[in-house]
């Protein structure tokens, strides 16, 4: 009897330990802005909310977010700033946005015909990250610390009037983003239109643009279905395009254990990404787009993507020289990404960067 009321006796004294450790462990919110719209209609936010989930979980909820969609807090390239200075904790952004800052982060973005597997993408981007310290480098120096680089879907082209063939594209008006895509375009006889995707819907329905190049999420977040019903899939690249940053202040202050949490949870976030979140929205975003009148669907034949690759400029090697000026092992880091990735299974249609 003793014997039971002794156990008893521990048992209420562990789980009031418990009781009292859980109501000391610090509370955290964190702050976090984007410039896309909330998860329901973009991937780029619904890739952050599954990895706050895992932190929550991960830290028994003792850690929590407050999103700002939408671009509440400022426009895309305001972003890097935001974070740099703790005006939020976090952002979900890209590197290209502020390349002065950060002239590395967008490297993917160079390769015409790069791999349109996103694992293989985020596997290899990773290990360059990992390989390469001057990524690191320009991240302390902007005061962040990266937590996760996950992957759109694919690039296409949605188009007003159908087209079955390269020769087809000549003449039309196609809004592009970035710095490389406008001159993948221009030897097969497109002419390019620089634009911001929330302004696109209008450009297409008053005239402006025949047709619109840019990942399928961000298509689908935008509506431009309606405007331009033919899917032209040139399976042309995949990039790693969502990136989320910490403000490094914000960060080096938190507990050793919640620290590796955070990054942990980044490293597991890019893999289910590329392995689940992103097929469901693809297979979510062409199921519906095929209800849509009017709508098509063209896969660009083989014969018609080597005949482009073939017309492009080496952007990789402008990209390469570029930063090898300002000090990085561009060229390497080219070469590099092209060995790891064909190994993993992406078969290049033309070798890139390439020393003249």
């Amino acid at each position: 009897m003793k014997k039971n009321c002794f156990l008893l006796l521990c048992v209420v004294l562990l789980l009031s330990l418990s009781f009292v450790a859980a109501q000391a462990a610090p509370k955290i919110q964190l702050k976090v802005a984007t410039p896309y719209p909330p998860p329901e209609s973009s991937l780029a936010s619904a890739h952050l909310v599954a990895w706050e989930k895992m932190v929550t979980e991960a830290t028994g909820g003792a850690v929590t977010f407050k999103n700002y969609y939408g671009g509440a807090l400022g426009k895309p390239a305001e972003h890097l700033s935001l974070v740099k200075t703790g005006a939020v904790d976090l952002v979900v952004s890209y590197g290209w946005y502020t390349p002065k800052d950060l002239p590395l982060e967008d490297y993917d973005y160079a390769f015409p015909f790069g791999p349109t597997d996103p694992l293989i993408l985020t596997k290899a981007m990773r290990q360059i990250y990992e390989e390469y310290p001057q990524f690191k480098s320009d991240m302390a120096r902007s005061n962040i610390v990266k937590i996760f680089q996950s992957p759109g879907i694919t690039e296409v082209f949605l188009t007003k009037e159908k087209v079955t063939s390269l020769d087809q594209l000549k003449g039309k008006r196609c809004k592009v983003i970035g710095r490389y895509f406008g001159k993948w375009l221009t030897p097969i006889g497109i002419a390019p239109v620089a634009a911001p995707g929330t302004e696109v819907y209008t450009m297409m329905q008053t005239g402006v643009i025949d047709m619109a190049m840019d990942t399928a999420d961000l298509l689908y977040a935008f509506k431009i279905i309606e405007q331009a019903p033919n899917v032209l899939h040139p399976e042309l690249l995949t990039t790693n395009w969502v990136g989320c940053w910490m403000n490094m202040n914000k960060f080096n202050k938190m507990p050793k254990d919640v620290q590796n949490i955070i990054l942990e949870a980044g490293k597991k976030l890019e893999i289910k990404a590329a392995t689940e979140i992103n097929p469901v929205w693809e297979k979510k975003i062409f199921a519906e787009w095929k209800k849509t009148p009017g709508y098509s669907f063209t896969k660009m034949s083989d014969v018609d993507r080597i005949k482009w690759a073939k017309a492009c400029p080496d952007t990789p090697a402008e990209w390469a020289a570029e930063v090898t000026a300002q000090g990085y092992p561009g060229w390497e880091i080219a070469k590099r990404f092209q060995d790891i990735t064909a190994k993993a299974g992406h078969k290049w249609n033309r070798q890139w960067a390439v020393k003249k």
